[in-house]
Parts: structure tokens; sequence; C-alpha cells
């Protein structure tokens, strides 16, 4: 079985997924993100260094409560699902920006950030093994820039250890809306080709 999972996310869509428990989750580009720290960085080291790729535009981070997730990715174009969730009164816990060249996200969790910035011949997709709930999960999504909001149910609402019915959907923790903008065409400029002359009347 592969290490990691794969969806291919387009604007108005909409994936629901199920993760395990981790003190953390982050989405970071695939290409750019630098996962290396050192051999003997600790936890705070990592924090630090996450702060730092926050900063560049290659990551985007937040804390979890360490239970078994069902996780909402909605990727749109417009403000509208943003203004769903604040006419519902729901804030975001958690939001960041993460840029994309390559069209890869990928949403991973602390336990797989740690390996990594351990060893180098570890990258974000392969490492220590992960139990199946808790294994990477690259997105395929237009290349641009994204806001990425994070919405939590309250407790009171979502049902964190009650007993779902076994015909019913898993009800959804946690909403995360990636807002596409795209990358500005490129500024062409005039050339003046070798050897030419303007007429001049």
């Amino acid at each position: 079985m592969r290490p990691y999972f794969t969806h291919i996310l387009e604007p108005g869509h909409e994936e629901v997924f199920t993760h395990g428990p981790s003190e953390s989750l982050a989405i970071v580009d695939l290409e750019s993100y630098e996962s290396f720290v050192g051999k003997e960085d600790d936890r705070l080291d990592l924090m630090a260094h996450l702060c730092g790729q926050m900063t560049a535009l290659t990551a985007v981070m937040w804390e979890t409560p360490r239970k078994i997730l069902h996780l909402r990715l909605a990727l749109t174009e417009d403000h509208r699902a943003l203004e769903r969730m604040t006419r519902s009164n729901r804030k975001a816990s958690a939001s960041g920006w993460v840029r994309t060249h390559g069209g890869q996200l990928c949403v991973t969790n602390h336990d797989r950030l740690y390996d990594c910035a351990h060893d180098r011949s570890h990258d974000l997709l392969r490492g220590e093994p992960l139990p199946r709930l808790s294994r990477p999960r690259v997105l395929n999504v237009p290349p641009g820039v994204y806001s990425i909001h994070v919405f939590y149910d309250p407790p009171a609402r979502n049902g964190y250890g009650a007993e779902a019915k076994s015909d019913a959907k898993p009800q959804v923790h946690s909403t995360i809306i990636l807002r596409h903008y795209a990358f500005p065409a490129p500024h062409l400029t005039p050339m003046r080709l070798p050897g030419f002359m303007p007429q001049v009347a």
C-alpha cells in the first residue's frame, strides 16, 4: 500500500477524509518546504523552523485535538465559503498563507514533520511508517497562492467521543477552506529586434 494518499482538488470541490490522532496538522508545499532541521534538534526547534517556513509561505500549521478527526477540505476561488462560515458565527481557529508553483500541497501531521526534521534522507511522503489514518495526503491543486482558514465545530456540536450510528455519515469536526489566488500573468516588455530601425515619416 502506498505511504500516502492523493486527492485532486478543483475550485468548488470538497474532499472529506479521516485523520488519526496528532498534536498538530500542517499544509505544506511539497516543492518548497524545507523538511530537514538537524539531527539533535528538539520539538521547540521544529516549532521555530515551522514559524520560519510559515513566514516564507511554504507551510501552515495548527494544533489539533488528539482524537480521530473527520476533516473537510474545500477549494474555492471566491469569498463566499468564508462568508457562509461568518454568517454561522464560526471563527477561524487558525489561518495562514501557502504559495505553490508545482501545484502539490501536502496535508501532514506532527509525527511526519518531526521525523523529516531529524533525518535528511526522509521526506514528507516517505519516512518512518505511519498508521493508515495518519499518512500524508497530497492535494493536486492549481498553482498559485492559497489563503487557508481552519474552522472547528464546538465540542457541543461535533460530539467528540460520542458513539455514531452505524448508518450515519461521520460528523465533520473541522472544515479547512483553501482560497485560491492565481499568479498574475507575466508582464511582457517590448523588445527591439537587432538591426531594426523605425521608419520616420
